[in-house]
């Protein structure tokens, strides 16, 4: 067996090398510019590995060959004796109907259309959690708990919110007020915020002043 025939049918390594690297962008795309987390990142630059993997393990994968059959010549036949074609006397032309008279339509004048009531609902401020000129201290990891990443912990330090104690502390107002201002669509329930930082807060060299 010649060696061109062995390389056709090596498993096409280099597509698994070109799906690792699709995989190890999609994963700082999603870690650094998604803010997916380090386990949801990890599972879509799995996913991503696999995809690209599967597609050119396809696409390279030997095709078995089509048998193509060949068309058969049709016998041929005699060529019909043209008949004579009579032309056929072309008929008058109708008279031109008479142009109808169009009748002169107004435009419609557009109403003015009245101001629409604003629906954009102001936050309100009363339920902003109370925050710090800066950290007390050295700052805490907020990235620690799960589901914070570097985009996310630099928004809450804009915030004035440096410490685990002071997510600890937020009542369901204020939790409500911040979901809203950073259009988290109810993140902070379901990655339980509350319960991480009460726990982290525990262990922290950071706590709340007297």
């Amino acid at each position: 067996m010649s060696t061109t025939s062995e390389m056709k049918n090596a498993p096409p390594l280099y597509g698994w090398i070109l799906a690792k690297a699709a995989a190890i962008v999609a994963f700082g795309i999603s870690y650094l510019v998604i803010d997916l987390g380090f386990m949801g990142s990890a599972m879509v630059a799995v996913v991503i590995w696999l995809i690209v993997g599967i597609i050119f393990t396809w696409a390279e994968a030997p095709k078995a060959g089509a048998f193509v059959a060949q068309p058969v010549a049709p016998a041929a036949t005699p060529a019909p004796v043209a008949e004579p074609v009579v032309m056929a006397a072309p008929a008058p032309a109708p008279a031109p109907a008479p142009a109808p008279e169009i009748a002169a339509v107004a435009a419609p004048v557009a109403m003015a259309a009245p101001d629409a009531p604003a629906t954009t609902e102001a936050q309100d401020d009363a339920a902003q959690p109370a925050a710090l000129s800066g950290p007390i201290g050295a700052p805490d990891d907020l990235k620690v708990i799960n589901g914070v990443g570097p985009v996310l912990e630099g928004k809450l330090n804009n915030l004035g919110i440096y410490h685990f104690w002071q997510i600890a502390r937020w009542t369901d107002a204020e939790v409500a007020w911040v979901d809203g201002f950073l259009n988290f669509k109810g993140r902070i329930g379901r990655d339980n915020w509350i319960t991480q930082a009460a726990k982290l807060a525990e262990t922290s060299p950071s706590k709340p002043p007297r």
